[in-house]
């Protein structure tokens, strides 16, 4: 009789900064149970380092303000403040590189903490 065979997985893309690909931003349903309500799931692809091909995110409240978190991305992915009112694209961010922060949380997952545009040569 044979088991089954298991990889044990890194668990996340430790705390630390990372060059990055932004791949995603997409809806993520409410959760009542936790008391969540409906939010954004930011997503990223580290493209450097030891943690090279791994993903990494955030979510947060589906409506960006300039001083949540969900806005604070979006000044990040832009390399400037909003503006109140405007309208964001974020199709035109996908696929560019980013210098993110990654943190450890309250329960010791990790999460993207901070977003900057990455410097080009």
């Amino acid at each position: 009789m044979s088991g089954l065979v298991l990889t044990i997985g890194a668990g996340g893309v430790p705390a630390g900064a990372y060059t990055a690909r932004f791949v995603s931003v997409e809806p993520t349903p409410a959760d009542p149970q936790k008391g969540y309500g409906p939010g954004l799931k930011w997503t990223w692809e580290v493209i450097a380092g030891a943690q090279a091909g791994q993903k990494t995110s955030r979510t947060t409240t589906a409506t960006p303000s300039p001083k949540n978190a969900a806005g604070k991305i979006i000044s990040g992915l832009l390399g400037r403040p909003l503006q109140t009112g405007e309208n964001i694209d974020t199709g035109g961010l996908i696929g560019r590189p980013y210098l993110i922060v990654v943190a450890e949380g309250q329960t010791g997952t990790t999460r993207v903490e901070s977003v900057t545009v990455a410097a080009t040569n």
